[in-house]
């Protein structure tokens, strides 16, 4: 009779650290996932810091307003050069 009760009890055990095996794996995964996202938002927060500085300066700003958004300053003229290879036109003649 005791041995029954102690063959349950191991099977038992058995059962349950297998269990708590499977879970740290689960565990290991998550954490590891969780790792690599804060990484990657280390990163992200790393550039926008970067950008932010960058945009302080208002030379910078004003030459990525000019490149970006054909900004231009009061009384100024604003002149658009087209490549002739990036034109959408073409003049084809026979």
């Amino acid at each position: 009779m005791m041995s029954v009760i102690l063959a349950v009890f191991l099977a038992f055990l058995g059962v349950q650290i297998v269990s708590f095996y499977r879970e740290e794996g689960r565990v290991a995964r998550v954490s590891e996932q969780a790792t690599a996202e804060l990484e990657r938002a280390v990163q992200d927060r790393d550039t926008l810091e970067a950008d932010f500085r960058y945009f302080l300066d208002p030379v910078n700003l004003e030459k990525e307003l000019r490149a970006r958004f054909n900004y231009r300053a009061p009384g100024e003229k604003l002149i658009i050069i087209v490549s002739p290879q990036s034109s959408t036109t073409s003049s084809s003649r026979p």
